[in-house]
């Protein structure tokens, strides 16, 4: 009937109108959708505000969270029909690119989707690709399953040939940070738990892929020997279904979906996947973002508070760098004002410690961990998720929560601990560089690059590496119920993948974000189909910038600063309303020991 309408005059426009106004009062997603994403590089952690990329126009990129939450709803959303992406990661952390990865298998399990690439350059990339319903590629392009390799860098012989001595002491055998400046090839337990973590994700891949393709594990160990495959030897392995280019891709997906009434076994050719005909496309990004309804009168819903803690461990408020391609620190004063902030609001019914970390400071990190304690003795729940990394630092933050959830390629563990200097007093002296000194007492100037510690000195360190790295044990052993013998066998500064870490008592429960906020539900007492609502702290908008916090008392329990912000309430809305239109381990280390 519609298609009769169609020609008669004025019609098209009505439908179109139609439509236009259907989409606005679903917030903008069109009916029938195809959602697309655009996979060249995985999903941030997190993203604090950049002025440079406000200036740029290139807004806020999607979070790894929120692309996992925006396809899980997209598989039980009507109005979304299927799910197209371009996957070309170069590189990633596989524990990242798991946890999307398990999002993709949830919506491919209810709906059509279809990932294509011109090449896919590494295992990653189409271990990602595999989730998918169909998997393309262009015909000059590679399939780059190629396994897993770790290439390590040792600067001994360079420092000793540029008059520089490395001075370090790790606590654990397995501790291999100093390692890059004090040997000149892996030592036997570096190499050790090296091997071990390459042969772990290589094992998890593997699995997933010969799943998802109906491929035996060892054909495709074998076929990983031969790679990267050629397009034709793609094809006839069953890894690729189809070799063809990014037009054939949106128009097979679109079959795919029933697009107008087509059925999804007429092929790839019948629709113009940027022609009239073609079904409404909408980013990932965009439909992450859409404001779902509310029903007005109902009340508020409980809030679980996610403290995201990113990048390496520092004292202090860390943040953002400010170099363009600056990275982020997770300031041990930030994190720990977070969790204060949700331990008081009488509102949070659990805390979340999203980890994705290196380590850091050892000072640092155990001020961010007595506040894990502190929240716990409050009756707050707390369960850390492990992201990509929760390692060293990253792991003594999360050893005290009532649960620690890590992803199976999650790099954790590394309980042990490293300080120490280099010296660079015969570097100067060739280069004709003088220096010298004046002291008040003895190890005044014992960090000091002119001169190698004295052996007393050296004591002095080693017994501070002692301390630190035996309360790291004790520590580990009450938050996890182990006996420190327990505990010795699995630290001593080795890594291990969340897989292997669940084996040996360090993590509770193999999954990500989800997973951790439906085990905050369980330890709060709410069901788990209750909704709730997901604070995430600490603040990195433009607003928080422009308005920083006027002490470290949470606001939930200051009275005067309930009155301070709701003075400037409007203000800040004005400028958080102008953010959304506008936007669409240390190498070096002195005095205080790492994690």
């Amino acid at each position: 009937m519609l298609a009769l309408l169609s020609g008669v005059p004025g019609f098209d426009d009505v439908r179109h109108f139609a439509r236009k106004l259907d989409t606005a009062r679903h917030q903008g997603v069109p009916d029938g959708c195809i959602l697309e994403l655009d996979l060249q590089s995985a999903p941030p952690e997190s993203a604090g505000f950049d002025p440079v990329a406000l200036l740029s126009g290139a807004g806020r990129p999607l979070l790894l969270r929120e692309a996992v939450s925006a396809l899980h709803r997209a598989a039980e959303d009507p109005r979304v029909a299927g799910l197209i992406a371009r996957v070309q990661i170069d590189a990633a952390a596989p524990g990242a690119v798991q946890e999307l990865r398990e999002a993709i298998v949830a919506f491919t399990a209810k709906k059509p989707s279809l990932a294509w690439a011109e090449t896919y350059p590494g295992t990653l990339s189409y271990y990602l690709a595999s989730a998918f319903g169909e998997v393309w590629m262009q015909p000059s392009g590679t399939l780059g399953l190629v396994g897993f390799a770790t290439n390590a860098l040792f600067l001994r012989d360079a420092l000793d040939k540029l008059g520089v001595e490395a001075q370090f002491i790790a606590k654990g055998e397995y501790k291999s940070a100093p390692n890059l400046f004090t040997e000149d090839r892996y030592t036997e337990p570096h190499r050790e738990a090296d091997t071990a973590l390459v042969n772990g994700l290589r094992t998890q891949v593997w699995d997933a892929v010969a799943a998802s393709r109906g491929i035996d594990v060892a054909t495709l160990d074998a076929l990983a020997d031969r790679a990267p495959l050629l397009r034709d030897d793609a094809v006839t392995a069953g890894l690729i279904d189809r070799v063809g280019f990014r037009d054939e891709a949106y128009a097979r997906i679109a079959d795919m979906a029933g697009a107008d009434g087509v059925s999804p076994e007429t092929g790839s050719g019948g629709i113009d996947p940027d022609g009239d005909d073609a079904p409404p496309r909408l980013y990932l990004t965009r439909y992450a973002r859409a404001k779902r309804p509310t029903v007005p009168g109902l009340p508020n819903r409980r809030r679980i508070a996610v403290v995201t803690l990113h990048g390496p461990i520092v004292s202090g408020r860390g943040g953002r760098q400010m170099s363009p391609r600056g990275g982020s620190n997770a300031g041990g004063d930030t994190i720990a004002a977070a969790l204060r902030e949700a331990a008081a609001d009488d509102d949070v019914a659990a805390i979340v410690v999203r980890v994705d970390s290196p380590g850091g400071s050892v000072t640092a990190s155990e001020t961010i961990w007595r506040e894990v304690v502190r929240a716990r003795e409050s009756g707050t729940p707390v369960v850390a998720s492990m992201g990509s990394v929760a390692a060293s630092g990253g792991y003594y933050v999360s050893m005290a929560a009532d649960a620690i959830v890590a992803n199976p390629a999650t790099i954790t563990g590394s309980i042990g601990v490293v300080t120490g200097k280099l010296v660079a007093r015969d570097l100067k002296e060739r280069l004709g560089v003088g220096s010298d000194s004046v002291r008040t007492n003895a190890n005044a100037d014992a960090w000091s690059i002119n001169a190698p510690f004295t052996e007393e000195q050296h004591a002095q360190v080693a017994a501070e590496a002692d301390l630190f790295y035996d309360d790291f044990v004790a520590r580990v052993a009450e938050g996890r119920g182990l006996s420190i013998d327990a505990v010795e066998q699995v630290a001593r500064g080795r890594v291990w993948t969340g897989a292997d870490a669940l084996d040996r008592g360090l993590v509770d429960e193999l999954g990500g974000l989800r997973t951790a906020v439906t085990r905050a539900k369980a330890l709060a007492g709410i069901d788990e189909d209750t909704k709730v609502e997901l604070q995430m702290l600490p603040g990195a908008s433009l607003r928080d910038v422009l308005r920083p916090k006027p002490s470290s008392q949470p606001a939930a329990a200051s009275l005067p600063e309930l009155l301070g912000a709701l003075a400037i309430q409007s203000v800040a809305g004005v400028v958080d309303q102008t953010q959304r239109s506008l936007s669409g381990v240390n190498a070096l280390w002195t005095g205080n020991p790492r994690f």
